[in-house]
């Protein structure tokens, strides 16, 4: 029997089981740990430690004081249960956040949690909702047990516990703060890059300050704040304004495949587009402008690195490529499985498209890929054949590990379905592939639709196909856990297929490096009638050039950092804070120094087209 207490020792009991929740944050917070770099020092450990201490507390003091009202209610029993719903729903979000980082290296963000509700990142099953439901009940009736624990026991009893907690959060969040400062301006990496592995945890810098009494490594310091992505500034795109000459339009049709792997373009895998393929121009050292679906399909449509999104976005610029093709008086038929409001591409890549087609209405991933097909089908029918056509079609189901159920082509063995949260570095990835391969095979069934009325009507003699993905899909290829994208920069992540065919286009494969930024000058040179400097408008190469294989290295974004990745090594940089890790292409840790000739060229072309 729990005694009524006078409304001081209620708060004081509030309080001491908020700083109890605040150890059982830390322990759940370890799990951050292990995608931590391997050569830390331990200095680095030391600081890590106490900073994952300090950001907890402060967290679950933040929780603490949002419930304090319920501290006041008289009824103990309510005042538990409700208390107690609170900090689960704490908990739990951290816990999913753990889960989050793990699959994609970042934090919980407002447009995850857009994508997951419409459906645009994860389809749950009933055993997902019977996991969570479960997990959610186990982590209430914890609460509830720690909370009766305290009010039992009396918050006197374990008064200690509670200014002990109180003072070592204290005395880490102070200590994490002031190391912070140092290492920020002296360019320490090893500290800086943390920052990104706690949820909502922004250490304070003071640059300015160290600087006026000496205290700063000022080139480091440089450095960094070069790195930085400007996000806010105007654009100056083109360059200059664009001269066009007259051209006979061809059709041009896009077919992207989300999260399409480069190995998993084969005879066997896709074996339609592999036909279709042969009678075109196939590059197979071909790179994404990125590791997710934002930066790839923008770095396709607008021939610049994806790290100019937020300016573009900001402005509302439409792409030239898409502003010459409506100049052109094209007809357009935008098609895409996944909604195009998150990313907004609705605002950016087809912001002047009157009466955009944003969704489709579908309830599964292979379900609106047939959806599309099936409404491409038609339009291609009845477009006025007077006019040129530009289309788009965006296949999902790989990006879902989604076909119908009765789809007879699959590889085996292959799981069931695809859980995230039963995986980890030790699982088998062959099943998961083998999955992952059935659904790209059927989406080459559907292609393949689309491609043979083309041939039989006889318009592939007058439509560009170009066929890629937005980006890849590591399935644990590196060993570090990575089942996804928008986690790193291997060529799992950033390598994909591309190839052109129709319109009378000569048979060629390429092995140079190319990159989605060489589509759009590629286009715009052969195709729209541009004249005059690519670099006007685009970082890209045309791909008919027979100097294009001068590319030494190649750009990429995610949604907030950017990387530099050349044949050895790769650059990952933190977009926000400048911070960097320099890794091998396998994502593992490089002694050595980069490359910063090549590092002063990427980030004199992430601010060429900025005022």
């Amino acid at each position: 029997m729990v005694k009524i207490i006078p409304l001081r020792a209620q708060v004081k009991s509030h309080f001491v089981f908020t700083f109890i929740n605040a150890l059982l944050f830390t322990v759940i917070a370890t799990n951050y740990f292990d995608y931590l770099p391997l050569n830390l020092s331990w200095f680095d450990w030391s600081y890590i430690g106490v900073a994952t201490v300090g950001q907890m507390g402060l967290l679950a003091l933040l929780v603490g004081v949002i419930s304090l009202p319920l501290s006041v209610i008289k009824s103990v029993r309510v005042r538990v249960i409700l208390t107690s719903i609170i900090f689960s729903a704490a908990l739990m979000t951290l816990y999913g956040d753990t889960q989050i980082f793990a699959q994609y290296r970042f934090h919980i963000q407002p447009v995850l949690v857009e994508m997951v509700f419409s459906g645009g990142i994860v389809e749950f099953s009933l055993v997902n909702y019977l996991f969570a439901a479960s997990l959610i009940l186990l982590a209430f009736l914890l609460q509830c047990g720690m909370y009766w624990f305290v009010l039992k026991r009396g918050a006197n009893h374990i008064k200690n516990l509670g200014r002990l907690t109180v003072l070592s959060i204290f005395l880490a969040m102070l200590a994490t703060h002031v190391t912070h400062i140092w290492a920020s301006a002296n360019g320490v990496n090893s500290i800086t890059n943390f920052s990104r592995f706690l949820p909502l945890f922004y250490p304070a810098t003071a640059n300015r300050l160290m600087l006026q009494y000496g205290l700063v490594d000022e080139a480091q310091l440089a450095q960094n704040n070069k790195l930085k992505v400007d996000k806010n500034s105007n654009l100056a795109y083109p360059l200059s304004p664009i001269t066009y000459k007259e051209v006979k339009p061809t059709n041009i049709l896009f077919i992207i495949i989300d999260s399409w792997r480069h190995d998993s373009f084969s005879e066997k895998v896709t074996p339609n587009i592999w036909q279709f393929a042969q009678h075109g121009q196939v590059f197979n050292q071909h790179y994404s402008t990125g590791n997710a679906t934002r930066a790839g399909i923008f770095g396709l449509f607008y021939g610049l690195p994806a790290t100019y999104w937020h300016s573009f976005y900001r402005n509302r610029q439409s792409p030239i490529l898409m502003d010459r093709i409506q100049q052109l008086d094209y007809q357009l038929g935008i098609f895409s499985s996944a909604h195009l409001l998150k990313p907004e591409f609705d605002e950016t890549v087809f912001v002047h498209v009157p009466d955009l087609r944003v969704r489709s209405k579908a309830d599964s991933k292979a379900g609106r890929d047939i959806e599309i097909t099936q409404e491409w089908l038609e339009w291609d029918k009845h477009k006025d054949p007077s006019r040129p056509a530009f289309s788009f079609l965006f296949y999902d189901s790989p990006h879902g590990y989604d076909f119908p159920a009765d789809y007879p082509n699959k590889f085996e063995p292959q799981v069931s379905r695809m859980d995230y949260l039963s995986i980890n570095n030790d699982t088998d990835r062959l099943p998961i592939l083998n999955r992952y391969n059935t659904s790209v095979n059927f989406t080459d069934s559907l292609i393949s639709k689309v491609l043979n009325q083309l041939k039989e009507s006889g318009e592939l003699a007058n439509t560009l196909v170009v066929i890629t993905g937005d980006h890849g899909q590591e399935i644990n290829d590196n060993k570090q856990n990575f089942w996804g994208h928008n986690g790193n920069f291997t060529d799992p992540q950033i390598k994909v297929p591309f190839m052109m065919f129709g319109a009378g286009l000569k048979t060629a494969t390429n092995q140079y490096y190319t990159d989605h930024m060489d589509l759009v000058p590629t286009l715009m040179l052969n195709y729209l009638g541009a004249n005059g400097s690519v670099e006007n408008y685009s970082a890209g190469y045309n791909l008919f050039d027979s100097h294009i294989d001068r590319r030494q290295w190649l750009i990429l974004a995610s949604y907030s950092d950017y990387a530099l990745v050349n044949e050895n090594s790769i650059l990952h940089v933190s977009g926000t804070q400048g911070g960097y890790q320099y890794l091998d292409r396998h994502n593992r840790p490089k002694e050595s120094k980069p490359d910063f000739v090549q590092l002063n060229e990427a980030y004199a072309l992430m601010r060429r087209y900025l005022e």
